[in-house]
C-alpha cells in the first residue's frame, strides 16, 4: 500500500472522527456538514485515477478509499441507534426516509459491496479515461 493511499484512509478517518465529535458536540448539520469525508474520497478518486496503472488496481484502491467511509458511518449510526440521540450520520438528507436500522444496515452491505464500485471505481475510471484521452491528445500536439 503506498504511502499516498495510507495519508487518504487517514485523513478519511480523521475527517469522520471530527465529523462525529462535532455533531455529538451540538453543532448544527449545517455547520458540520462542511467537514466532508466524501470531499476527500473525491480528491483520493481524482489522485488515484491518475497515479494507477491498470483497472484491478483502481478497482482495490477504490475499495479502500470506501473503507474508513463506512467504518465511520456504521459506528457513528451505531451511536445514534444505541444512544437515540440524534446526530448528523442520520439526518433526514442523508438517512433517505429510512429507519437507523435499515440505514445502518444498507451502510454496512453497500460498502463491503456496490459503494466502492458504483461511486469511487466507476468514476474513477472515467476520470482515467478522459485524462488518458487528454493526455493522448496533447501529446500529438507537442509531437506535430
Amino acid at each position: 500500500m503506498s504511502k499516498a493511499l495510507k495519508a487518504f484512509i487517514i485523513a478519511i478517518a480523521a475527517m469522520g472522527v471530527l465529523r462525529f465529535i462535532l455533531t455529538v458536540s451540538g453543532l448544527p448539520n449545517n455547520v458540520v456538514k462542511y467537514f466532508s469525508m466524501s470531499a476527500i474520497m473525491t480528491a483520493g478518486l481524482i489522485y488515484f485515477a491518475v497515479v494507477t496503472s491498470s483497472h484491478k488496481e483502481r478497482l482495490k484502491v477504490s475499495y479502500l478509499l470506501v473503507m474508513p467511509y463506512m467504518t465511520v458511518e456504521v459506528l457513528a449510526l451505531g451511536y445514534t441507534w444505541a444512544s437515540g440521540r440524534q446526530t448528523i450520520f442520520h439526518a433526514s438528507e442523508y438517512s433517505l426516509g429510512t429507519t437507523i436500522r435499515m440505514h445502518t444496515i444498507g451502510h454496512l452491505i453497500g460498502g463491503l459491496t456496490w459503494e466502492p464500485v458504483l461511486l469511487i471505481f466507476v468514476p474513477m475510471e472515467v476520470f482515467w479515461l478522459l485524462y488518458s484521452a487528454a493526455r493522448s491528445v496533447f501529446k500529438v500536439k507537442a509531437q506535430a
